[in-house]
C-alpha cells in the first residue's frame, strides 16, 4: 500500500470516527450538542477539520461550495464560534491517535539507516494567546525589558520518525514541566505502537541523566544523548570509549555499560555523545552523521 493509499485509509476511518454518535459522545461538553439544533456536533467538527487560515467567513463559504451534500447550516460566526468550545480536545487527540497506528500498521515497509529505524525527541518554548483560561492553566508571567506585559507560554514536545518523516506523538504541557518526563511519555507511546525494535532514539542536550538512560536500557531504547561538557564521562573521553554507570545496592539499580563518543564538529569544537549501541559497525565517524539526523 502506497501513502496516499494510506492517507485514503485514514481518512475514510476519520469520517467513520466522525459519523458514529457513539465515538463522539464521550467528547462533547455536559449539557451541549443534546438537543436537535440547526449547528450539530459533527458540523461544527467537519468545520474545525476542514478551515484554513483564511477568515471564518471564507472558510464557511468554501466548505458550502465544496462540500454541498453536507447541507452545512445558514448559522453566525459568532454561534459557530461559541460551539466549537464545548468540543473536548481529546477528540482530537484520539483521531490523531487513530491515524498514527493506522499510518504504521499500514505502512509496507520501513526506511533504515545501517539497519535502523530513527526517532528524535525534542521541546521548544511557545508562546500562548493571552486568556483568563490560558493563564489559569499554564501560568502568567512577566518579564524584563517590560514588566508591566503579562503572558503564558507552554512546553511543547514530540517524537519524530526521522526517516518516515512523521510525527509519532505530540504532547503540550506547562512551561515549568520536564522535558524528561515528556520524553518518557514519548518512549512509551513507541512501546503501546510496537515500532520501537530495532529504532535508535535522538536526543538533544540536556535530556541526559543517569535515570533517562537506565529507562532506555531497561526498556530495550537503543539511544544516542548529548552530553554537557561537564559530565563526568564527557570529560574522561577521547575519541570512543565504553565505561560503566555504577549501581547502587541501596536503590536496587545495577552496573550499566555506557559508551561515549567524541564528535568533531566543523567549527573545531567538540561534542560527546552517550550510546547504548555497542555495535562495533556503528563508527565514531557514523555517530556524527547519525546525531545530526535529528536536526530534521
Amino acid at each position: 500500500m502506497n501513502r496516499k493509499d494510506i492517507c485514503k485509509n485514514i481518512i475514510q476511518s476519520i469520517y467513520k470516527y466522525i459519523t458514529s454518535p457513539d465515538k463522539l459522545e464521550p467528547h462533547r461538553e455536559k449539557n451541549h450538542f443534546v438537543r436537535k439544533r440547526k449547528l450539530s456536533l459533527y458540523h461544527v467538527i467537519l468545520y474545525l477539520l476542514f478551515s484554513s487560515k483564511a477568515s471564518m467567513f471564507q472558510n464557511l463559504a468554501r466548505i458550502r461550495s465544496e462540500l454541498g451534500s453536507i447541507d452545512f447550516p445558514d448559522i453566525s460566526k459568532q454561534a459557530l464560534s461559541k460551539a466549537r468550545q464545548f468540543i473536548n480536545p481529546s477528540l482530537f487527540k484520539e483521531l490523531y491517535y487513530l491515524s498514527v497506528d493506522l499510518f504504521y500498521k499500514l505502512l509496507p515497509s520501513r526506511k533504515l539507516w545501517n539497519g535502523y529505524h530513527l526517532f528524535a525527541i525534542d521541546g521548544s518554548k511557545i508562546e500562548l494567546p493571552n486568556s483568563k483560561s490560558n493563564f489559569d492553566f499554564f501560568g502568567e508571567m512577566f518579564g524584563y525589558p517590560d514588566p508591566e506585559r503579562r503572558f503564558t507560554m507552554g512546553l511543547a514536545s514530540v517524537v519524530y520518525d526521522v526517516l518516515e518523516d512523521y510525527v509519532v506523538h505530540a504532547s503540550f504541557h506547562r512551561y515549568l514541566a520536564s522535558e524528561r518526563a515528556a520524553a518518557l511519555e514519548h518512549l512509551k507511546n513507541l512501546e503501546d505502537l510496537n515500532i520501537y525494535q530495532n529504532g535508535i532514539v535522538i536526543f538533544d542536550r540536556g535530556y541526559y541523566s543517569e535515570a533517562m538512560f537506565r529507562y532506555c536500557v531497561k526498556h530495550n531504547h537503543l539511544c544516542v544523548m548529548r552530553l554537557k561538557d561537564n559530565y563526568v564521562i564527557a570529560r574522561k573521553c577521547s575519541g570512543d570509549m565504553i565505561t560503566v554507570l555504577p549501581g547502587n545496592p541501596k536503590d536496587g539499580t545495577q552496573d550499566v555499560k555506557i559508551r561515549v563518543i567524541e564528535v568533531l564538529l566543523d567549527n573545531g569544537t567538540k561534542e560527546y555523545l552517550a550510546t547504548n549501541i555497542f555495535d562495533s559497525e556503528i563508527t565514531q565517524a557514523m555517530f556524527r552523521e547519525l546525531y545530526f539526523y535529528r536536526w530534521h
